[in-house]
């Protein structure tokens, strides 16, 4: 949410879901394993420098070279990033993949200063280290556990996206109540997912207005342990079947949204929409549950994994317990033996990325989104063999996968997508179908634009910020 005000990437995802040319102007493919790109004439860092090809491909490198970035993984298909003339950097693939180009609309295609990188090798982008990007604002100050400070660029190269505010402060804050109390006060001007349980204060307010937007966001849940109960398909489709996402859907999270019917939202379907649309129809729910239907699943179950404990871990926050009660209550209703476990909101990230913290957790809740409007990106985090989110360890479409990325033609590419999605949807594996959710955006009524579609991950959105004069 504050770096893609200030980092820029290559290519631009907007508002409404499309990636176009930004820092990079142009792009060819010159053959399934050659991508060449034109960069833009007339961008500056912070400190006035032009950004050049030598920039653009230090921070490709640094993603390529660098196994604890973040965005190293997206980079496995890389085999080189170069130089190739002033104002143009030509990447090589190992083998054919027409999903990488799109990433690079995402952290993936981020651009830094190359002497910044090189001066800060191990605290950039940390409260000492701080960044040299060319985006709208850039970094003042990170006062740990409490905020950070960005202000205006005045230098900034789009004239579209001329920020309107000159000073941007970001303030921490993860208890619900306090969040709630801090917008209705107007303490904080606004904010981007605000609770959930605070829906109907938010939108019964006049101090404010709460919007909404498209989103590829899902609420689900996903299982790290392929060695507990979870592991036992019966058990999957018995528990999917008795749960009440319809109820979940309403009074945890506040209406905004619906039960689903595959695990990619349908504002990530991009040129595979029509495919998945279609395949949505075919497994159509009203997410209300099924203890029938469940309990048919259920007989098929094995006697040891039936033995076996569900261990669930949910965060702190009044949504989240009441959905972790609704699985409780649905596995109770089975006869499974389970287990509801809440820890603090500040602690439960390290159960989705560390596996000491996690141990043998059979089942976790995220609200979950891809790194662009591609269902193949989504795949890839959560269902391919090394995904970020594939703790599971899941690899039933690692060749399909690497079959979709590889094909050039886009319709052929969007039915193999759909081919991949059918199938996750009948192992549910690793993710399970959970709920739609739309886009929030809390504004005071002392500023107006901020953009109701969610894409604030990855858009420099602070730019449409004004004052209202109120």
């Amino acid at each position: 949410m504050i770096n893609s005000n200030m980092c820029e990437t290559l290519l631009q995802q907007t508002p409404d879901f499309e990636i176009k040319p930004n820092l990079a102007q142009s792009y060819k493919n010159i053959d399934p394993l050659t991508w060449v790109y034109a960069l833009r004439e007339g961008v500056t860092f912070w400190d006035g420098s032009p950004m050049t090809a030598a920039d653009v491909a230090a921070s490709m490198n640094y993603s390529l070279e660098n196994p604890t970035s973040f965005q190293h993984y997206l980079y496995a298909g890389v085999d080189s990033v170069t130089e190739t003339g002033p104002m143009q950097v030509t990447v090589k693939l190992k083998k054919p993949n027409y999903l990488f180009n799109d990433q690079l609309a995402s952290y993936a295609g981020v651009v830094v200063q190359k002497k910044y990188l090189e001066a800060h090798p191990d605290d950039l982008g940390t409260a000492e280290g701080g960044l040299m990007c060319t985006g709208p604002f850039q970094f003042d100050s990170w006062k740990r556990g409490d905020s950070i400070t960005l202000s205006r660029y005045d230098g900034y190269w789009n004239d579209a996206l001329k920020p309107k505010t000159e000073q941007l402060k970001f303030t921490f804050l993860t208890d619900d109540n306090a969040i709630t109390s801090a917008l209705l006060t107007g303490e904080i001007d606004g904010t981007y997912a605000p609770p959930a349980a605070a829906t109907k204060r938010l939108m019964g307010s006049e101090v404010g207005e709460l919007a909404f937007g498209p989103a590829p966001l899902v609420v689900t849940l996903f299982f790290p342990n392929p060695k507990g109960a979870m592991a036992d398909s019966a058990i999957r489709k018995a528990l999917q079947a008795n749960i009440d996402w319809a109820g979940i859907a309403t009074e945890a999270f506040g209406g905004i949204g619906g039960p689903a019917p595959l695990q990619t939202a349908p504002a990530s379907y991009g040129s595979a929409e029509e495919q998945l649309t279609a395949l949505a129809d075919e497994y159509e729910t009203t997410g209300e549950p099924n203890l029938e239907a469940a309990k048919s699943a259920l007989e098929a179950a094995s006697k040891e994994a039936l033995a076996k404990t569900i261990t669930m871990v949910v965060p702190e926050q009044a949504e989240t317990q009441q959905l972790g009660v609704a699985v409780k209550a649905a596995a109770d209703q089975l006869g499974l033996n389970f287990e509801l476990q809440v820890v603090p909101a500040t602690q439960y990230t390290n159960y989705l990325y560390d596996p000491k913290t996690r141990g043998t957790t059979d089942i976790l809740y995220t609200t979950f989104w891809p790194n662009i409007p591609n269902p193949l990106d989504w795949m890839q985090i959560t269902a391919v063999t090394g995904g970020s989110f594939n703790p599971y360890g899941y690899d039933g479409i690692d060749d399909m996968w690497a079959e979709a990325v590889a094909t050039k033609d886009i319709n052929e590419r969007a039915s193999l997508t759909a081919d991949i999605e059918r199938k996750l949807r009948e192992d549910l594996l690793p993710m399970t179908p959970g709920i739609y959710q739309d886009n929030a955006v809390w504004q005071h009524n002392r500023i107006t634009g901020a953009p109701a579609a969610f894409n604030y991950t990855f858009y420099p959105w602070a730019a449409h910020i004004g004052g209202t004069g109120e």
